[in-house]
């Protein structure tokens, strides 16, 4: 069937909401967005699992493997035609038929889609990854999201112990860095009104103590968890502390750009991409002698990529699909091209999503078969 991660244990099985939840940790569900479905499509999130399947795009036979091997659960990255509005459900259909199938096989589905586009260590990290790329930032960088300060006052003895909580919960996480946050010291000051209770200082008169003022970037999808970690391990009755939304650039979007170590010619690129994704009709666009350090990375369809890759300095596109409009606008900017094929630019995320429920699932004891879904071929699908 293809990669396979399989833990043991002697713990309760997960459900579809656990399951999803340590995906989400990877690839977080506030990146999803409102426009295309995400999530669970079909089923019910209280379902045991016992078995996962994850694979790139939902089709009959995918269905069928799920259910061929007693899969509770299909995570896929494309939901094609489980889509918004009521079609999935009208039995005449395609998608009605593919839900029926599963729902009487007791397969739930779920779809890791733009979420796994634009997240750090998705889809276009993968690809960017295989070509090394250094320095990267989103072509298109994701709306919605941003990275956020949280700013608390602690006691120099808690410090520690809150510190950790928050970076526990996805707080200082700066590029390849961890745990990053400031530190500055002052004094406090609060008056106790009548029936508090105070951590240190005299009710009814004004203290001055010594504080910490730790400051630690996050993301804007994380805070409510970082302020809670950080609540729960907080000395004080009322802890004060502070968020403000950051003007920095975020690192999640579409696509990636960057810069290779050393040049490389058009086709080494394409021959090394193409391997690396099972193509078997990946197209080159330019001079395949000619020699690029500057590259940007788009898994799936880049149409809209073609003036933001240029704009930053791109001398190549790699993506999965570019249309023949898009494809003449990259010619006219001097833009070269490597189209691997949607899915086969994407296949890499089929052992990504394995690999990150086998790893929750042995961490928490779940003891889940996790597989990836290979097609006739041998490939990732």
């Amino acid at each position: 069937m293809g990669p396979r991660a399989s833990t043991s244990g002697d713990e309760a099985l997960a459900d579809v909401r656990e399951v999803l939840d340590a995906l989400g940790e990877t690839f977080p569900w506030e990146l999803a967005g409102r426009r295309e479905p995400g999530g669970l499509l079909v089923g019910s999130r209280s379902a045991p699992v016992s078995r996962v399947l994850c694979s790139i795009d939902l089709t009959g036979d995918v269905v069928e493997a799920a259910a061929a091997t007693r899969s509770e659960l299909l995570v896929v990255h494309h939901p094609q035609m489980l889509r918004c509005g009521p079609a999935p459900w009208d039995a005449d259909s395609p998608a009605g038929r593919l839900a029926g199938k599963a729902l009487s096989a007791g397969v739930n589905i779920a779809a890791c889609y733009r979420n796994a586009d634009v997240a750090s260590g998705g889809a276009a990290d993968l690809m960017a990854l295989r070509l090394g790329l250094v320095r990267t930032v989103p072509i298109l960088p994701a709306r919605g999201a941003f990275l956020a300060k949280v700013s608390v006052f602690v006691p120099p003895e808690a410090l520690e112990q809150v510190f950790s909580a928050m970076a526990a919960a996805g707080a200082g996480a700066i590029g390849d860095y961890t745990h990053a946050g400031f530190r500055t010291t002052g004094t406090g000051t609060f008056v106790p009104r009548e029936g508090a209770r105070p951590y240190s200082g005299e009710p009814g008169r004004l203290n001055l103590v010594e504080e910490v003022r730790l400051e630690m970037v996050c993301p804007s999808f994380r805070v409510e968890a970082v302020v809670e970690a950080m609540l729960e391990q907080h000395p004080y009755e009322e802890a004060a502390y502070d968020i403000y939304r950051s003007e920095a650039p975020v690192p999640w979007g579409v696509g990636r750009a960057g810069w290779l170590e050393e040049e490389r010619t058009l086709l080494s690129i394409m021959e090394d991409l193409a391997d690396w994704s099972a193509s078997e009709d990946a197209v080159l666009v330019g001079d395949p002698e000619r020699k690029v350090t500057r590259v940007a990375v788009a898994p799936g369809s880049a149409d809209r990529l073609i003036e933001r890759a240029w704009s930053q300095g791109a001398e190549l596109l790699a993506a999965g699909e570019v249309g023949w409009h898009a494809t003449v606008e990259a010619c006219e900017r001097g833009l070269a091209l490597v189209c691997l094929g949607h899915l086969e630019s994407e296949r890499a995320l089929v052992p990504a999503m394995v690999s990150i429920i086998g790893a929750a699932s042995e961490k928490r004891g779940w003891g889940l078969e996790v597989e990836g879904y290979k097609d006739r071929g041998g490939r990732w699908g």
